[in-house]
């Protein structure tokens, strides 16, 4: 009975508190909080106008940075008439629901598009939309942290460090993970919620964690992930207080539920299922593409990016704080995705902040952020082979969230709430405190933040390489093309967004593709340079995915769309005739090898590459599949070798077999090599594989010599 008084007072104060708290926040962005804008602009300055020259370079690599603009550049080409779908895009075609390999970017198009009919160029449009994010991290953290009684210097240095902390640079060329302002305002108003059990606040929470997920799905789930850990604070510091129990908790939900008006309950409720709406309406692609490809990340593909205890000290970028020869960090994975340190000085004020929260007890907002901070590193910190994250991995949204290092761009906000308890404690308690705090730490803060290096190309190198394929297109394309270019200069992923933006360009579809994941099936597996037989291969993994296998007309019909461009060797009888390409249910025995040999077609040596053609003839009287349903399938194998004949290399290297080797017949497979993959090598050893089972020449079949210089 006394847990429900104390229950019930708490709750018939939550009406005036959340009044006074919606008067205070009227002063929020009054005229005297000017230091915020001159605080951002130091930041902002000293950050990424002077990473990137202005608009000179453009953050990120020719990889991720560009897929992002080029899902940016897709949805202004949807609302002008340029593209006919937001989630069927043209690259991968024909294959359905291709943005639903990666993310989409809708919450924060707007800015692009503004940006894009502004200037007219895709890349300074992506450059804009970037700088902006910038502002809008800074400005929605600053918000929050007012209303959460933070001062407004000590809010605008806590902005500072969500929105400019190192592992922020670091990120830049993972541009879905920029825009952040969802997280903060979510968390802000969540907590508001927990603490006043004021329905509303929960529906402004909802809107902003909505909005998050549809500016970035990777924040979208930390944001969530944040909250849950903030309610499991909640319920804990009940359970822990000793009077009150988990009933409890809930019947003090359930009362403030039965305290709002009926028009306030119609109100959140009518709210509440449209934001469900807009939810359903955003993962209903992402649920399709997890159906019709059964894309799900292995505890494998995730284990290697769970943080790790060192991962939250290695930022390589950084001048002063690179450990890139620190034997603690050698055996990290994937190293690139655990740049998680925020820098010495974040990490002080917030462990001072903590400090600091904890001696005065700084009510319950400080227990729900601190909880929160180090509930989410709990759950997903990788120790010893073991992490508590493998008992949630498998929930359909976490399943697909493979980073899980990038949690760091979500922590930061808890870590800048800590910080700026340190910077009140200090104005309030010492004379000399503001002096410090704009003479020390604020410069300290800009120098750490901008002592380190953020990943960049030039805006000339996309231009450049768009310009360059773009001058082998065709002039005459057919009506309807489907184009397909060869990879070209490298590296792949780069040769594959070159020709997804001038395929856009032309407003044409196209069958290369890069994203997060790759259609199933032959031609998607590996890198095939300029060799044709791709073409055929990537329209029957289509309509085996299509449930079309051996449908002849639906074969001629894609293949009559498609435009080759820069390929070698294509065949004309493809257009008509299939080549064979199936699927073997077993493994092949030595015996039946034994009809198998190699042979030397034409070594051609083209720019940077040469190119060994492959001859592989059986006079057996049964074909060997290209493709093995358990997991075995035939490839070509080869090692290089100096001019003694002595091996420099392992049977390391591989080429899966474009087509089915015909019974009485041959196969021609072509293998690229790079200048520098070769090196010195003199020649190199050809030989089969039948992958986990036998290397042809431990079972009789003589390598072919390929000489090489």
């Amino acid at each position: 009975m006394r847990s429900q008084i104390h229950l019930d007072q708490v709750l018939q104060l939550s009406s005036m508190h959340a009044k006074n708290k919606i008067r205070w926040s009227k002063s929020i962005f009054s005229t005297k909080n000017f230091p915020p804008v001159a605080i951002f602009l130091l930041m902002f300055l000293f950050v990424p106008v002077l990473q990137l020259d202005g608009f000179a370079l453009m953050p990120g690599d020719l990889g991720d940075a560009r897929l992002n603009n080029y899902f940016l550049e897709n949805i202004f080409q949807f609302f002008t008439g340029g593209t006919d779908s937001l989630w069927h895009l043209p690259f991968f075609y024909p294959f359905p629901y291709v943005l639903g390999f990666s993310d989409n970017l809708f919450g924060s198009a707007f800015i692009y598009v503004l940006a894009r009919l502004i200037t007219g160029a895709s890349d300074t449009a992506y450059q804009i939309w970037f700088f902006f994010g910038y502002v809008v991290n800074f400005g929605a953290a600053y918000y929050a942290l007012r209303r959460m009684k933070g001062s407004v210097l000590a809010s605008s240095i806590g902005a500072v460090i969500f929105a400019f902390v190192l592992p922020t640079t670091a990120h830049a060329g993972h541009a879905q993970l920029h825009y952040r302002f969802g997280l903060s305002l979510a968390i802000v108003f969540f907590s508001e919620f927990l603490n006043t059990k004021n329905w509303r606040l929960l529906l402004i929470a909802g809107a902003w964690f909505v909005w998050q997920f549809y500016a970035g799905v990777y924040i979208g789930f930390f944001t969530l992930l944040l909250m849950m850990t903030m309610m499991l604070t909640y319920i804990a510091g009940f359970l822990i207080d000793g009077d009150f129990s988990f009933k409890d908790v809930v019947k003090g939900f359930r009362f403030s539920w039965r305290m709002q008006s009926q028009k306030e309950k119609i109100f959140v409720i009518v709210g509440a299922a449209l934001l469900f709406l807009l939810l359903v309406v955003l993962f209903y692609p992402y649920l399709e593409v997890t159906r019709l490809y059964g894309a799900r990340r292995t505890w494998g593909e995730i284990s290697v990016m769970l943080p790790r205890p060192q991962s939250y000290f290695l930022a390589d970028a950084s001048f002063l704080w690179s450990a890139a020869d620190a034997r603690v960090f050698a055996e990290l994975p994937m190293r690139h995705e655990h740049q998680m340190f925020i820098g010495a000085m974040p990490l002080s004020l917030a462990l001072m902040g903590f400090l600091v929260g904890s001696r005065v007890k700084n009510g319950a907002t400080f227990l729900l952020m601190s909880g929160m901070l180090g509930g989410a590193i709990a759950l997903t910190l990788y120790v010893g082979g073991f992490s508590i994250w493998y008992l949630f991995h498998k929930i359909p949204l976490a399943s697909a969230i493979r980073a899980m290092t990038r949690l760091d761009q979500a922590l930061v906000f808890p870590v800048a709430y800590l910080a700026v308890i340190t910077i009140d404690d200090l104005r309030a308690r010492f004379a000399w405190g503001v002096k410090a705090i704009i003479v020390l730490i604020l410069p300290l803060l800009i120098f750490e933040f901008g002592m380190t290096t953020m990943g960049t190309s030039t805006k000339e190198s996309w231009r450049e390489r768009i310009s360059t394929l773009d001058g082998i297109v065709p002039a005459d394309l057919p009506g309807s093309p489907v184009l397909f270019f060869s990879q070209q200069s490298g590296p792949f992923f780069a040769d594959e967004l070159d020709s997804m933006w001038v395929s856009l360009k032309h407003g044409a579809k196209t069958m290369n593709g890069y994203s997060g994941i790759s259609p199933p099936g032959p031609g998607y597996d590996d890198q095939y340079g300029k060799d044709c037989s791709v073409v055929p291969r990537r329209v029957l993994s289509y309509l085996e995915f299509a449930h079309q296998s051996g449908n002849v007309e639906a074969y001629r019909a894609l293949m009559s769309r498609i435009v080759p461009v820069g390929f070698d060797n294509c065949d004309p009888a493809w257009l008509n005739t299939s080549p064979p390409l199936s699927r073997a249910d077993r493994i092949y025995t030595e015996k039946e090898f034994d009809k198998i040999g190699l042979e030397l077609g034409e070594i051609e040596k083209k720019g940077s590459q040469i190119i060994a053609h492959v001859i592989v003839r059986n006079s057996g009287n049964h074909a060997f599949a290209a493709i093995s349903a358990v997991g075995k399938p035939i490839r070509l194998s080869w090692r290089f070798i100096n001019m003694t004949g002595k091996p420099v290399s392992g049977w390391d290297a591989r080429r899966d077999l474009p087509f089915d080797i015909p019974a009485q017949g041959t196969l021609n497979v072509s293998i690229p090599m790079h200048h520098s993959a070769v090196g010195d090598a003199m020649a190199m050893q050809v030989s089969l594989v039948q992958e986990g089972v036998f290397f042809g020449q431990d079972i009789g079949i003589q390598p072919l010599t390929v000489p090489l210089k």
